[in-house]
């Protein structure tokens, strides 16, 4: 008898069946992974933006801006005070949501590093559907992160 090397008709079937019902298993989750890191990276994004609009101010640079392109979710940008941007921040994904406290559009920072209006202000970053970051900036201009629960997200 010869013996016959490959593999048959139903064992392929077999075989796609099975990494069909892996596919569709892990798929969804990783789609989940893949978004709360984006997330994750758009959140410190704005903190990247904020640090560092503040440190320039504080380097003796006047007031330095971090303010929307269009929209925050249309991404940021810091401005000199010469009205020059000296770096841009790209958009955020399209599964999150960004908002800003009371509808602001920039933050701008004097030479002592403290907001210009002394406000402090929040914005809220959210996955719809699942939880979210909030960034708040304080008075004096440092930036602070905690995480939200879904509840909490709009």
């Amino acid at each position: 008898m010869r013996r016959q090397s490959g593999i048959t008709l139903v064992e392929l079937l077999v075989t796609l069946a099975v990494i069909g019902i892996m596919v569709g298993v892990v798929f969804p989750g990783f789609r989940g992974l893949m978004d709360r890191n984006s997330m994750t990276t758009t959140a410190n994004s704005l903190v990247l933006a904020v640090s560092y609009a503040r440190s320039e101010a504080l380097r003796g640079a006047g007031l330095v801006t971090v303010r929307a392109r269009t929209t925050w979710a249309g991404g940021w940008e810091v401005v000199a005070p010469d009205g020059t941007v000296v770096r841009v921040f790209e958009p955020i994904p399209g599964s999150l949501t960004l908002a800003a406290s009371g509808g602001i559009t920039q933050l701008v920072f004097n030479n002592q590093g403290l907001l210009q209006d002394a406000t402090p202000r929040t914005f809220t970053l959210c996955l719809a559907g699942d939880s979210g970051v909030e960034i708040s900036v304080s008075a004096t201009g440092r930036p602070n992160t905690s995480g939200l629960l879904a509840a909490d997200c709009p």
